[in-house]
């Protein structure tokens, strides 16, 4: 007999034990009363150890499972009751399996949360969570990046104390208030006046996260729109030149008053516009096709000393018309695994860039140095120098520096040499040389790390 109904039935024994052995006192002469107590209190004895040592296990099973409770409440996932084979088996059964599901669904979250932090940590904008009263709550790297502080200058303080932005502040309280997306806006801020994206998104059942408000940095963007206007208005300016010109002497020319010499002087004249144009136009859609990739790398053991030596030759005329001395490389130069007419393409623009602010009867000096496991070719003129807040942007499409000797072009020679050397796996650099004027470096792998061979990108 087993279970419940084993214990019943030694209860109900030992019940009928007690019952007997009260009667036998009863019936018992005052001689056999002492033995008769005596077999009373050993019957009784014996009963209380039985009933002792079967609930015994149920008592610490039971305990058991509580401090495991204790203990899971507490945050300890991994706590779990003993199992038993006795009346609190299935007990302890399903406690652990509610143990378990409580510890992966913890984990669950824990990883989500990870994953959310890390995902907002990485973000480029910056984003912020206020509770409903506009505390902070949480900042991203980039949103205390746009603030200028610290997290713990912000976090726990209002959104106004921390941003000190009335906008902000409003737009946020907006969002609070209506439950829905208020219009982005774009608000000046802070003392450079960065002008930032701001919007503002209400969370439903976010916790302490009432709201979000996202901060885009709209720096670069309008950089780049400052940029594209002067393009525009630049290549408008190159072209209205030549065709103003080309128009002024066609005219000229109609009216049939110049000689034959006159006349092919203004031919002449017309031609040399006509090619100031197509060189815009090509240099336009050269740059194009390489930033693209829309361009044939045909890569091969080149001496860069013949590249320098061609370059020279192709400015040859304009190097002697501003008495301007070029000295290249002395000696042999270490070859490169490149193509070679993107190597004279590179040269040129870099001697062409350096006569530009070369004073007359000044020098430009070439270098070409190993740097294993690359060679860099340098161009140092004996200008006026780069401005220390240009030099990041003078390898930037369509950037023209002040101090040029020629107006000639639309700033997109030296883009055009950092896209050919970024298509052959090189670097380029500008730094300003002690006593002398700007120094253009590109370094170039000795071998071919660019795109395959004779495959169009």
């Amino acid at each position: 007999m087993s279970g419940l109904a084993g214990r019943a039935a030694l209860a109900s024994g030992i019940a009928g034990l007690l019952a007997a052995s009260a009667a036998a006192i009863v019936g018992a002469t005052v001689g056999d009363a002492l033995w008769v107590a005596v077999t009373v209190l050993a019957t009784g004895a014996a009963a209380f150890v039985s009933v002792y040592i079967l609930l015994r296990p149920v008592a610490l099973s039971v305990r058991e499972t509580a401090e495991a409770a204790r203990a899971l409440r507490g945050s300890s996932l991994s706590a779990r009751a003993v199992r038993t084979t006795g009346p609190t088996a299935q007990l302890t059964h399903e406690f652990n399996v509610m143990a378990t599901e409580i510890e992966a669904s913890s984990r669950a979250i824990t990883a989500e949360h990870a994953r959310l932090e890390a995902a907002l940590a990485a973000a480029a904008d910056g984003i912020m969570a206020v509770d409903d009263t506009t505390d902070v709550q949480y900042a991203n790297p980039a949103a205390l990046a746009l603030l200028g502080m610290e997290e713990r200058e912000v976090v726990g303080r209002t959104l106004i104390e921390s941003a000190r932005d009335y906008e902000l502040d409003a737009l946020v309280r907006e969002a609070l208030a209506g439950g829905s997306i208020p219009q982005p806006r774009v608000v000046p801020f802070g003392r450079d006046r960065t002008p930032l994206r701001a919007l503002a998104v209400p969370v439903a059942e976010g916790g302490s996260w009432a709201a979000l408000l996202v901060l885009v940095d709209l720096s670069d963007v309008q950089r780049v729109d400052h940029v594209r206007r002067d393009f525009i208005s630049n290549v408008s300016h190159e072209l209205r030149t030549p065709i103003a010109a080309i128009g002024a002497l066609v005219e000229t020319l109609e009216l049939g008053d110049l000689e034959g010499d006159e006349q092919a002087a203004f031919l002449s004249r017309i031609r040399n516009q006509v090619e100031r144009m197509a060189l815009l136009t090509n240099e336009l859609l050269d740059l194009s096709r390489i930033e693209s990739g829309a361009i044939h790398l045909e890569p091969e053991s080149v001496d860069l000393a013949s590249s320098v030596a061609e370059a020279q030759a192709a400015l040859a005329s304009r190097l002697e018309a501003c008495d301007v001395r070029v000295e290249g490389p002395d000696g042999a130069t270490p070859p490169v695994e490149a193509d070679r007419t993107a190597t004279v393409r590179i040269v040129t623009n870099l001697l062409d860039n350096a006569l530009k602010f070369s004073p007359d009867g000044s020098v430009i000096t070439i270098d070409v140095r190993d740097e294993d496991p690359l060679v860099a070719v340098e161009v140092c003129d004996d200008g006026p120098g780069i401005a220390a807040q240009d030099l990041d942007r003078v390898f930037e499409r369509f950037y023209k520096a002040e101090h040029s000797r020629a107006d000639d072009g639309a700033g997109l020679g030296l883009a055009i040499v950092k896209h050919l050397v970024q298509a052959h796996g090189g670097t380029v650099a500008a730094r300003n040389e002690d006593g002398r004027g700007a120094a253009m470096t590109v370094r170039l792998p000795k071998r071919f790390v660019g795109r395959e061979p004779g495959v169009q990108a």
